[in-house]
């Protein structure tokens, strides 16, 4: 499963979330789109060691040749897929290309997420590293190498704000993602769905259309895996169509839930669905994430809220069972502002190394190589960290409806972390997975059938705590 959104006891304080990057990454209907047409468990030809097919530039570091660095580094991450299917081993053979004489061992981990932060509190965390996410950002120096200068990799990378002290980068972008819904392109055309919707309204049609013209179940929530939930968070700030939605929620001092605002047009969608029985699977409490896979392929589920990191799993899983990948479709979530569709994309996992490495050239050689040419944001069909770079084409559906796509623009200086303080002091918690979180509250109202009542009342209630909070830290 993808570990993004789970978050460590050790951690989960530390964690800023507020604003991202600096400038858009472009419409998408602009910079064409990459193939990522490579078979399951096979790579690109700049995975696979065609380094000329993906060169951006990056060779040794600055006074050394790729002969001279030497040793064993090891790689520690979230991707067990990868690991188990030979594409990290296949993308070894890349990086040995230029290093041949850096020997390369990964370990990955299902729990990325608690085990990083339980080894991180000693020296002994590998080379490289996914960066934990729940780790605050000013505390990034004291496990972490900088890789240079914010002002030079700003001009090159995405999302590095978040990853930056005192002008020094200690996190690469191994990729990013879009927000939106996966759906089954055959299920929805045999449910006589003739185009994607524009609107939550005609979303929330098609869902039914889908129950009555198919078998399929035209939602499955993923409730039982409770990291599944907060999927939905991710499509707030694209709901906004407002790379400064989150700093204006401090500044402009406005509720959360708001007739028409983004939050009411993301768990108000989320609320009418989960309310009615026909349109989600018969018991959400017993769901199963990798059981999913497989169905959804097979046609036996029409749509799911998952980040665009998700296309390429199910796309695998399609393979697996004789089902044909091109049916894994990606749309943003309808909410129209002013006519135009938005949607906000984001880093994935960042990636760091370890300071304490006894082979801290050769660990910082490979995260160079893997964030920039190793082809894996492409294979994964994750938008690249790397700016001016060509559009994924799971990401079609995004030409087809002129979609903007956008990343958060900084926090101003003065109210960095101030976000996360006050979701902590609130108990709001906006990506939070506790069962006390007002995601969950919603979900067991309306799976008990209470209405939109329920709905407005635990609205109310997250628009106090979120504004005595606000208040308080502000001032």
């Amino acid at each position: 499963m993808n570990t993004k959104f789970k978050r460590t006891a050790a951690m989960c304080a530390a964690l800023v979330m507020a604003g991202t990057v600096l400038t858009a990454c472009g419409g998408s209907s602009e910079g064409g789109s990459a193939s990522t047409d490579a078979p399951a468990g096979e790579t690109t030809a700049a995975a696979a060691g065609d380094t000329a097919a993906a060169d951006n530039g990056e060779a040794a570091p600055a006074g050394e040749s790729s002969s001279e660095l030497s040793g064993t580094i090891k790689v520690l991450h979230h991707r067990t897929d990868r690991d188990q299917d030979g594409t990290m081993a296949k993308l070894t053979e890349g990086f040995n290309a230029l290093y041949p004489n850096v020997k390369v061992e990964y370990q990955s981990f299902t729990n990325y997420a608690d085990d990083i932060a339980t080894m991180m509190q000693s020296d002994n965390y590998g080379d490289v590293v996914m960066t934990p996410q729940a780790l605050k950002q000013a505390d990034l120096p004291n496990f972490f190498a900088p890789f240079g200068s914010y002002d030079e990799l700003s001009q090159k990378y995405y999302w590095l704000e978040n990853y930056s002290v005192d002008g020094q980068v200690y996190a690469l972008p191994t990729g990013g993602t879009a927000s939106g819904i996966l759906y089954n392109k055959k299920v929805w055309a045999d449910a006589g769905i003739t185009a994607l919707p524009t609107t939550t309204e005609e979303f929330l049609t098609c869902l039914k259309q889908i129950e009555q013209n198919t078998d399929a179940i035209p939602y499955y929530t993923n409730y039982n895996a409770s990291w599944c939930i907060t999927q939905w968070q991710s499509l707030v700030v694209g709901a906004s169509g407002d790379p400064d939605y989150n700093t204006k929620l401090l500044t402009d001092r406005t509720d959360l839930f708001s007739a028409g605002s983004p939050y009411d047009a993301v768990y108000g969608t989320l609320f009418d669905i989960y309310a009615d029985p026909t349109l989600h699977e018969e018991d959400p409490m017993t769901t199963d994430w990798e059981g999913c896979k497989p169905a959804f392929a097979q046609g036996k589920i029409a749509t799911m809220v998952l980040g665009s990191w998700a296309i390429s799993q199910f796309q695998e899983a399609a393979v697996q069972v004789g089902a044909d990948p091109a049916d894994v479709g990606y749309m943003p979530f309808p909410n129209s502002i002013d006519g135009k569709i938005y949607s906000v994309s984001s880093n994935d996992y960042m990636m760091s190394v370890n300071k304490n490495s006894a082979n801290l050239d050769a660990a910082m050689a490979y995260a160079r190589w893997f964030c920039t040419d190793s082809g894996f944001a492409q294979n994964e069909g994750e938008i690249s960290g790397l700016k001016g770079a060509a559009m994924p084409e799971t990401l079609s559906s995004f030409d087809e409806l002129g979609v903007q796509l956008f990343v958060e623009n900084p926090t101003p200086a003065d109210l960095i972390g101030k976000w996360d303080e006050i979701a902590k002091a609130s108990e709001v918690d906006p990506w939070g997975d506790a069962s006390t979180n007002y995601k969950f509250r919603m979900a067991e109202a309306a799976f008990d059938g209470k209405g939109r009542e329920e709905y407005d009342k635990i609205a109310a209630d997250v628009n106090a705590a979120w504004a005595a909070s606000r208040d308080e830290i502000l001032g």
